[in-house]
């Protein structure tokens, strides 16, 4: 890779606006979105990097910033010290890796050895990192110049982008990013203050709009080469900043408008830079700032086989499994199953399966996605406000309102005007909490009441109650002027055939069959939305359950459903659900609602989801630190939920590697340790090839994103993290900083990956295991790049499962595949 090198003369460095506006917008594609903290959803760290192999941002990132994005050489040898990785899975993963790779990479591993790997792992260094000019300043002049710029950029950015937290609007609201930051700047005395002399007048020279301004400015810098790189490393240093502002990019561009808030953003950081530049500028600052060493690519390549020799090792236990369970499947029976529960994909849904099919042999799970396939927005009761109840990736197509469970409208008028009152009297509380006057009053008056709340949080709980239904749900009434009847007939008819069609549940339906969405129980967490289901956006799956069950209910559609060849039995009643991920307890919905004719059916489901969430707990309290056999064990992980002081009331999806789509008897009956996203499908049912056009291109892409957050934040969390949670302060309800400053993080934190002695997260690239003819997957590839480059540049290793799970192939490159 070419270092920052300066050119012979001033000249010869400038460059055409429209060539560095080319490389500016290209270093701005790198930066992935950063969803604000109401809808945080995982997302890949990478997005923007995905038409590279997975090696070359490795090689990349090595050079751009401290730590790279692989794990360092440390762990890999305590892995080997401890038995967990041997001599002979490097020499097996340098052997794959050598038919993989580029030729220029093979000729180097074809002449190693698990020696030279022990070698390299001990040289791994921290050389040829790509320094801004406040970080070359600060190596040289001992200062801490690079803190002060993501320090004065982010509370900028702050105030500018406040959603309602601060009390004073920023005056600049109606500028761009860039102009506005100029406004500010020009009055701004506080680097001036610190030393960059005669700063807010050289601001004021800049030009006025972002693009002329970095295109201005780069001739200073004389970078001859990389410059896409120099101006990625930019947005870098405030990628948190960064992340936000391309979410908005990204959402406005959804709805057909551009944004230029990025670029704005990166001339900013680069006017600071440049500031500096003008301040330390001189040969002996030269030499020093852009003589970077050459990053040694054989390190990162060292680190790469161990990773792959990590991950060969895990997909072969994933293969024993698959075996095992496909000799062992039973021939389904043509009898009825007592009950059909669909369950969310999520990998925390693995374990609840489990346990719920062992109570009876009858009983049958399906995993889907948990939005339930209806792209819809939920307007909260009251309110005016809709919240996406959709994956990221899609636009919301329906608008459902919440309503009262009360049928008289004077009662219904009534909890409204309570509910009013209360945002009213909440709103008025924050102001005067916030107030500049009122603060400093506020505590002294409220600190009591206050530690009271606080020590009743934490002291124990009673034993653990069943989930409450909350008052208030989705509009269920079809024949309602608003909510339900949002969704036209039509459009009900066709979302009750893809809801079914695609989670394969078409023929054999039991008399109960439950859509379970997910959710998490937390007290005090900011980062609460990125424990419910991404698929509905960051936000629990109840409303969608809820109304999934309202149409596929709906005699209207059963009716249309049936003349399409779907046809629903009479006795067969659709219940929702939501499933506790935190205390695996599983409430049902609308039971109101049931037939007389199923409350025996209801109340032999609800015992076995009550045994099933003991054992799902007992589980999952090995993970947590706790005794499996205590008697009070339910209280304690229900007293988790509710603890504000606790820094790990679950798991989260720590732990994920695995995408399996498949049916269930290819994974019924075997432990996956509630590591595997697990979606539903029959390859011989698409007979269009639709279905595993759309696993392949949402769920599994999702899966993948989620994947990679939890991959980056491992390897390098003082990058791609968030540090430790109990220093993370809210910045403008959109993210969180550490302590009182800096930029917003945009990945998890340390509790959510390491339990204080070891990581509990293992930092694999998701192994994705499809049945379907290769065939039949390479022609979804074929027909999508964005999912082909996640595949053929190493971003996940993709499977084929064949024979009736008897065979495993692994795709390589363009429509090549091998056995596994």
């Amino acid at each position: 890779m070419k270092t920052i090198q300066p050119s012979s003369s001033s000249a010869s460095s400038s460059t055409s606006q429209s060539s560095v506006l080319d490389s500016a917008q290209a270093a701005c594609q790198r930066i992935a979105p950063l969803w604000p903290l109401q809808d945080y959803v995982a997302v890949n760290p990478f997005t923007g990097l995905t038409s590279r192999k997975f090696h070359d941002v490795c090689e990349l990132m090595q050079r751009q910033v401290l730590g790279g994005c692989q794990m360092p050489g440390a762990y890999y040898l305590d892995q080997l010290a401890a038995g967990v990785l041997k001599e002979a899975d490097l020499e097996d993963a340098i052997q794959h890796l050598c038919s993989t790779l580029p030729a220029s990479r093979q000729s180097i591993l074809e002449n190693w050895s698990a020696t030279d790997i022990l070698r390299e792992l001990n040289t791994v260094s921290n050389e040829g990192i790509i320094l801004t000019v406040a970080e070359a300043v600060d190596s040289q002049h001992r200062s801490r110049w690079s803190e002060s710029v993501v320090e004065s950029i982010a509370q900028f950015c702050a105030a500018y982008y406040d959603e309602g937290q601060a009390v004073w609007a920023s005056p600049w609201k109606g500028l761009s990013l860039y102009e506005a930051w100029r406004q500010h700047a020009q009055l701004d005395a506080s680097l001036e203050i610190q030393g960059l002399t005669h700063f807010r007048k050289w601001v004021r020279n800049l030009p006025p709009d972002a693009a002329t301004a970095i295109a201005h400015l780069l001739p200073s810098f004389r970078i001859e080469d990389a410059l896409e790189d120099f101006l990625h490393k930019q947005l870098l240093t405030i990628r948190g900043w960064a992340g936000y502002v391309q979410y908005r990019v990204r959402s406005l561009s959804m709805h057909g408008k551009a944004d230029a808030s990025l670029l704005d953003l990166l001339a900013v950081r680069l006017a600071l830079d440049a500031a500096l530049l003008a301040q330390y500028d001189g040969t002996e600052f030269r030499e020093f700032w852009l003589g970077v060493a050459e990053a040694s690519s054989e390190q990162s390549l060292a680190l790469l086989v161990c990773q792959t020799a990590q991950e060969r090792s895990w997909g072969r236990r994933v293969k024993a499994h698959l075996a095992w369970a496909s000799a062992s499947a039973q021939q389904r029976a043509d009898q009825r199953p007592s009950v059909q529960a669909v369950f969310c994909i999520d990998v925390r849904s693995e374990v609840f399966r489990r346990h719920f099919e062992s109570e009876d042999p009858s009983i049958e799970t399906l995993g889907f996605a948990g939005f339930f396939g209806i792209p819809m927005e939920i307007v909260p009761f009251s309110q005016d406000k809709a919240v996406a109840q959709c994956p990221v990736l899609l636009s919301p197509k329906y608008q459902v309102r919440e309503t009262t469970k009360h049928k008289n409208p004077h009662l219904k008028q009534k909890t409204a005007q309570r509910k009013q009152l209360g945002k009213r009297l909440q709103y008025a509380l924050d102001s005067f909490k916030k107030s500049a006057v009122s603060c400093f009053s506020f505590v002294e008056t409220a600190g009591l009441f206050f530690s009271a709340n606080l020590l009743k949080n934490s002291l124990p709980k009673g034993s653990c109650p069943s989930p409450k239904e909350s008052p208030f749900r989705p509009d269920l009434d079809p024949d309602s002027d608003t909510g339900y009847q949002g969704i036209g007939m039509e459009d009900r008819i066709a979302l009750g055939k893809s809801i079914l069609s695609n989670m394969g549940l078409t023929e054999r339906f039991a008399r109960l069959v439950v859509l379970c969405g997910h959710g998490s129980a937390t007290t005090n967490n900011p980062y609460a939305a990125g424990l419910d289901c991404g698929a509905c956006g960051g936000h629990a799956g109840d409303s969608n359950a809820r109304i999934g069950t309202a149409i596929l209910n709906d005699p209207a559609v059963r009716a249309a459903l049936a003349a399409e060849g779907i046809p629903i039995p009479r006795d067969t009643v659709f219940v929702a659900g939501l499933h506790n991920t935190t205390t695996d307890e599983v409430a049902l919905f609308d039971l109101e609602l049931l037939p007389q004719t199923h409350r025996e059916d209801l109340q032999r489901i609800e015992s076995w989801l009550k045994a099933a969430g003991e054992k799902a707990r007992k589980e999952r309290s090995l993970r947590l630190g706790l005794a499996s056999d205590h008697p009070n064990l339910d209280e304690q992980i229900f007293k988790r939920s509710q603890d504000w002081s606790q820094v790990r009331p679950e798991w989260g999806l720590a732990g994920n590697a695995a995408f399996i789509a498949a049916p269930r008897e290819r994974t019924r009956g075997i432990s996956l340790d509630g590591r595997s996203f697990l979606h539903s499908y029959d390859y011989r049912k698409d007979t269009d090839n639709s279905v595993l056009e759309l696993i392949m291109c949402a769920p599994m892409v999702v899966a993948n994103w989620i994947n990679l957050q939890y991959y980056a934040s491992t390897v390098n969390n003082a990058v791609f993290g968030s540090g430790n949670k109990t220093i993370h302060n809210v910045v403008g309800q959109i993210g969180i900083c550490l302590g009182n400053s800096g930029d917003l993080q945009t990945g998890l934190p340390l509790q959510s990956l390491h339990d204080g002695r070891q990581w509990v997260h293992e930092p694999l690239r998701l192994h994705v295991y499809l049945e379907a003819p290769r065939e039949r997957i390479d022609a979804v590839l074929e027909k999508h790049a964005g999912v082909r480059e996640l595949v053929e540049n190493g971003w996940l290793h993709l499977f084929a499962i064949e024979g009736a799970g008897k065979a495993i192939y692994e795709r390589k490159s363009a429509q090549e595949w091998s056995a596994a």
